[in-house]
């Protein structure tokens, strides 16, 4: 089969999903946090809490991005040719894209790009796979059934407990919870949500598979606070550490600033130690601007996709294309932001005295 014939079935599959009600994909529950999908007994307790409750749909995008981002490394690993030799395919565009952000990491932070590079192609790579994740078909889509109302009744008694309740209120909740689901129903669920639906279309009525929603296994990584925090913390720590290394313990003293000989002169000198722990803060703030940036951005476009998916699938083609344009956009501007941050750190802020 031709390409151009995968994309016309494709485009008739789209084309069905909007005659056929059937069809129309199920919106997933929206929600900030990743999905527990597997939990561990006592995740809770172990160490407060530290690793979570359970192995999220988030966690296992980001394992897959790292897999893949191995499988890449592997397979264009420079190989030994003759002058003669001329690489062809996508082992040469990706060497162009190699050389040509080279090239410009090396004009940004000079003597300091072999350091500097690994982070900002790096970077790249990891968030672009990362955020591409929700445009593959299956993300966000394949998963388990969940029954809402169960779900947030057992949200309701974890916040009961948070907010020592009486033991009497708690059980309560607790009762809540094991009535809002038939653990036995379950295995018939898909069963009885098409003759319900079936039942409510002829009477004209909503369907009761409102009260089920599907947590899908797969959940792009970028679209969970942890993952982008986490890279935040990185980008942000190693700047730190390049600056102290390039212009040691002096490094600090542009944010912790006292001229005891200028203040006596001038009182206004003081403002100089004022604008220093602004500074400071700044820095630390700049965990805050990455993690949300980035956070923000693949979160919108998820929702963006969903919402338009199920109202009129065909037109997810504009926004698919859009939102693979964002997945770049946002990476490479993580990946300036944190060269411009590193090569400023390694430079003297007293390069004016001198």
């Amino acid at each position: 089969m031709k390409k151009r014939h995968i994309v016309y079935v494709a485009l008739v599959g789209l084309l069905l999903m909007n005659i056929i009600p059937t069809l129309t994909p199920v919106l997933p529950v929206i929600q900030l946090p990743g999905e527990v999908l597997w939990s561990w007994p006592g995740g809770k307790e172990f160490l407060g809490g530290l690793f979570g409750a359970g192995f999220t749909n988030t966690f296992l995008a980001t394992l897959i991005t790292f897999v893949l981002l191995i499988i890449l490394a592997f397979s264009l690993r420079a190989k030994s040719r003759t002058a003669d030799e001329v690489p062809t395919g996508f082992y040469n565009f990706f060497e162009m894209i190699i050389e040509g952000a080279f090239g410009y990491v090396e004009n940004a932070a000079g003597k300091w790009a072999k350091v500097f590079f690994p982070f900002f192609m790096t970077f790249i790579l990891w968030i672009v796979v990362a955020n591409w994740m929700e445009l593959v078909p299956g993300v966000d889509a394949i998963g388990k059934w969940e029954n809402l109302p169960h779900f947030k009744a057992e949200q309701a008694a974890e916040a009961a407990e948070s907010q020592h309740l009486s033991e009497a209120e708690i059980s309560r909740i607790e009762e809540t919870v094991d009535e809002e689901v038939d653990e036995a129903n379950i295995g018939n669920l898909r069963q009885t949500i098409f003759l319900v639906k079936a039942q409510a279309d002829e009477a004209g009525e909503k369907p009761d598979e409102a009260d089920w929603t599907i947590v899908p296994y797969v959940r792009a990584a970028s679209t969970d606070l942890n993952f982008t925090l986490a890279i935040a913390l990185i980008s942000v720590i190693m700047t730190q550490y390049y600056g102290m290394k390039a212009q040691g313990l002096k490094y600090w003293s542009k944010f912790f600033v006292w001229n005891g000989d200028k203040i006596k002169e001038n009182p206004l000198a003081i403002m100089d130690s004022g604008v220093g722990i602004l500074e400071f803060i700044s820095e630390i703030f700049k965990i805050v601007s990455f993690a949300f940036r980035l956070l923000g951005n693949i979160f919108a476009g998820q929702i963006l996709l969903f919402v338009i998916g199920s109202l009129l699938p065909i037109a997810n083609l504009l926004f698919w294309h859009l939102e693979f344009g964002v997945g770049i956009l946002q990476a490479v501007v993580f990946a300036l932001l944190t060269l411009t941050f590193m090569s400023g750190a390694t430079q003297s802020h007293h390069a004016e005295e001198h």
